[in-house]
């Protein structure tokens, strides 16, 4: 069963002119599974009615301030409403956890290839924060992409999390010495395992680039994609 709590704003930071990172503590903080989303909603609920609301993936797992973090991309109506109404100290109300895009609790042993564009990174910072705790974050690939360095979200954690020989982000409108140029591209990505059918392959992103990533692994011979789409 779904767990039903007001939530309050614990901090807010920017990422470039349209996206933040939340830091939410609700009064129910609940087990949820690294990979699951919420739904945000800026209204209390009355009743047995949900009010208005949106899916966002968590992109924290469990921990002892008992917060999750939210990030969240200035896109539409509702997101445009967060960013004027939530700030440090306001209040909103969470339902969670939901979703199915999980980690392969079933095998131990083979590569986690993440892939994300823009704040698609979102479900893999709670991978991360999960492999570390359980000490195997050698097991997790990250290919990140971002318009620049300004929008690359938690890069010191990502950093801190995953191998540097594991880490690779690329910055499609800015050049910059430590991190690639352009785009990532599927040879980029099926370079870093040694079995394309054993490893499993994450993706998280736009609607195009999900399903460009899907289709072209699908062609290699992958057998185990799963994907976050919003």
């Amino acid at each position: 069963m779904a767990t039903i709590s007001k939530a309050v704003v614990k901090s807010i930071k920017q990422y470039g002119e349209d996206v933040r990172e939340f830091i939410i503590e609700p009064e129910k903080y609940s087990f949820f599974d690294p990979g699951t989303f919420l739904q945000l909603a800026l209204e209390e609920p009355k009743g047995n009615r949900w009010p208005d609301s949106r899916n966002f993936s968590m992109a924290s797992f469990l921990n002892d301030d008992k917060t999750i973090r939210l990030v969240i991309r200035k896109i539409g109506v509702f997101t445009t409403r967060i960013f004027n109404e939530l700030n440090v100290g306001s209040t909103c109300y969470l339902k969670y956890s939901f979703g199915d895009f999980l980690l392969p609790f079933y095998d131990n042993v083979n590569p986690i290839v993440c892939i994300a564009g823009g704040t698609g990174i979102a479900p893999f910072l709670s991978f991360a924060e999960y492999l570390k705790s359980i000490k195997k974050e050698s097991r997790m690939f990250l290919f990140y992409s971002a318009k620049n360095m300004e929008e690359l979200i938690a890069l010191n954690e990502i950093k801190r999390s995953i191998a540097s020989a594991n880490l690779h982000v690329y910055l499609t409108r800015e050049i910059h010495s430590d991190w690639h140029s352009g785009r990532i591209t599927v040879d980029n990505v099926v370079e870093s395992v040694s079995s394309i059918v054993n490893a499993h392959f994450y993706i998280c992103g736009g609607e195009e680039f999900t399903s460009t990533f899907k289709k072209q692994l699908t062609a290699l011979g992958a057998e185990n994609i799963y994907t976050d789409e919003w």
